[in-house]
């Protein structure tokens, strides 16, 4: 099997139980706040949105380091570093007696993330040009199939062995998923040994190092150079921005359809609806993008969603929501991968790692954003308006990508040969 092969199965299922992993705590956050002590529920509410909040605030801030962290010592030492992190801490959020304590774990946490996004930024790097956006599909397939189980699991393991004790087999999943990338995956391109030294010998040695390593300076010139980049940044941004801004919301929303009984259970499947059809079609589209070109792709997977949006504001019937929510499901999974893989074709390799985790700074603050922007929205205007206004969004955001497409085509074409080149 050819390594880049290898690696995506591996990373697979490192993808997969990660996302179970930390879909396991993350919806029962707010029902953990109130064991600690938080029975008020506007109150548990409102630490639920910062325990949840401060993570993504993190994420955005050091994303950029440990970019420019994997781009000289590799991705691989970067997802250990990450892995090894964060089973730790969400092993240590079972240990907790105070909302204050679970607040600060959640934001040493989010300063450990980046191996989701290591994972895509290896395969990426490692993948020949022609198989990226398939690559890419099938990845996040694995991050899809974990965020559909992990709340299924996380519910059953609550219910038997209590919400303390979930946190040890939150951290126990993520183990399992570093330790294959210690044993399993190899990276092709040669990178330094990572040494810890002193700050003062690892300024000397950047400095020395300055053709080598990319620095803040390089990453700034091929954005002048290539403006696209931020185009592809703001649209990560609007993406996370307007799925999270609704997430939230959708339980409150099923429940005004008149649903009397299991509402939680309808809810479930609506989520999970969606995320089916992404897992569906990322693979699929991935390979039409490596075929037709990326950017198509993400143009009508953008116009579609638009559309779609548009009549879940009217629907009374929970059933016709979740077929609605699962054709949307479809369009999504032609969006993350076509941008991955247009990012890919845009920058060099070596300084690849930088610019994705520059894109995971603009997804997490358009998590932050868009659940504050949602809550405000549902509550003074109400959950309708909502899904106008996000279906606006996307369109806006097609405009957006339609009239640049010309420019991101014709830097792809100035760039691509070059990249070619590096990263085969």
């Amino acid at each position: 099997m050819e390594a880049w092969k290898r690696n995506l199965v591996i990373l697979w299922f490192g993808a997969f139980f990660s996302s179970v992993g930390i879909g396991m705590i993350i919806p029962f956050l707010p029902l953990y706040v109130q064991e600690l002590g938080i029975h008020d529920v506007k109150q548990a509410a409102l630490w639920a949105a910062m325990i949840f909040g401060i993570n993504h605030v993190m994420i955005a801030l050091v994303s950029p380091f440990w970019g420019r962290f994997s781009d000289t010592y590799g991705q691989k030492v970067t997802m250990l570093r990450s892995g090894f992190g964060l089973s730790v801490i969400i092993a240590a959020m079972g240990l907790v007696h105070t909302p204050l304590q679970l607040l600060l774990l959640r934001a040493v946490f989010g300063t450990m993330g980046g191996f989701s996004n290591c994972a895509v930024a290896l395969m990426a790097i490692e993948t020949p040009k022609a198989h990226v956006g398939k690559a890419l599909g099938t990845l996040q397939t694995g991050q899809v199939t974990g965020q559909l189980l992990g709340p299924l699991l996380g519910g059953v393991m609550a219910e038997w062995i209590g919400m303390r004790n979930s946190f040890f087999f939150t951290g126990f999943f993520i183990l399992v998923a570093t330790l294959l990338v210690l044993f399993g995956v190899h990276e092709t391109k040669k990178y330094p040994k990572f040494e810890f030294r002193v700050w003062k010998e690892s300024l000397l040695a950047d400095r020395r190092d300055h053709a080598k390593v990319p620095g803040k300076t390089q990453l700034r010139d091929v954005m002048k150079q290539t403006p696209a980049i931020l185009t592809l940044f703001v649209s990560s941004f609007l993406i996370a921005a307007s799925f999270q801004s609704i997430s939230p919301v959708i339980t409150l929303y099923v429940k005004s359809l008149h649903v009397e009984h299991h509402v939680e259970i309808i809810a479930g499947l609506i989520f999970a609806s969606s995320a089916l059809g992404t897992m569906i079609a990322a693979p699929i589209l991935g390979r039409l993008g490596d075929r037709h070109g990326h950017l198509t792709i993400l143009l009508c997977s953008l116009l579609l969603i638009s559309v779609l949006y548009l009549p879940q504001a009217r629907i009374t019937d929970p059933w016709i929501l979740m077929g609605a929510r699962f054709l949307t499901g479809l369009c999504v999974g032609g969006l993350i991968p076509s941008i991955s893989s247009l990012l890919r074709g845009l920058t060099p390799v070596s300084i690849q790692g930088s610019v994705f985790s520059y894109n995971t700074s603009a997804n997490s603050l358009g998590n932050v954003i868009g659940s504050l922007f949602g809550g405000i929205v549902a509550g003074n205007l109400g959950i309708p308006i909502l899904f106008y206004i996000i279906s606006g969004v996307f369109l806006l955001h097609f405009a957006m990508l339609a009239v640049q497409a010309k420019k991101i085509n014709e830097a792809r074409k100035s760039l691509g040969s070059a990249a070619a080149g590096l990263n085969q």
